[in-house]
């Protein structure tokens, strides 16, 4: 199970802990789009993040996408081992580029 906490500001950021997998892309996406309201760019903070699969990637990427179709950048940032291990051997970088990540 995914748990998001969001907190505004000029940057909005979106908290992540727990699993990021199919499960939860639902609320997920609902968080992102909220944060997004007024926004240019949203931090996702994936520090909390223990594991994640293919699904979980795939929604970030997505997300990523369908954010930026509509003129707000999506940034992720402090990647636990497992996100930065999954999203390393599925080339998310070259899926998203590089500015979709605040390292």
């Amino acid at each position: 199970m995914l748990r998001t906490i969001t907190e505004q500001g000029v940057v909005p950021e979106v908290f992540l802990d727990g699993e990021m997998d199919l499960d939860c892309v639902e609320s997920l996406r609902a968080a992102i789009a909220d944060a997004a309201r007024g926004a240019e760019i949203v931090l996702m903070d994936f520090g909390g993040v223990r594991f994640i699969d293919s699904s979980g990637t795939g929604i970030f990427v997505r997300i990523c996408l369908d954010m930026r179709s509509q003129g707000v950048r999506v940034h992720a940032r402090n990647l636990s081992p497992a996100v930065a291990d999954v999203f390393a051997m599925l080339k998310v970088r070259d899926l998203v580029g590089d500015d979709a990540f605040a390292d």
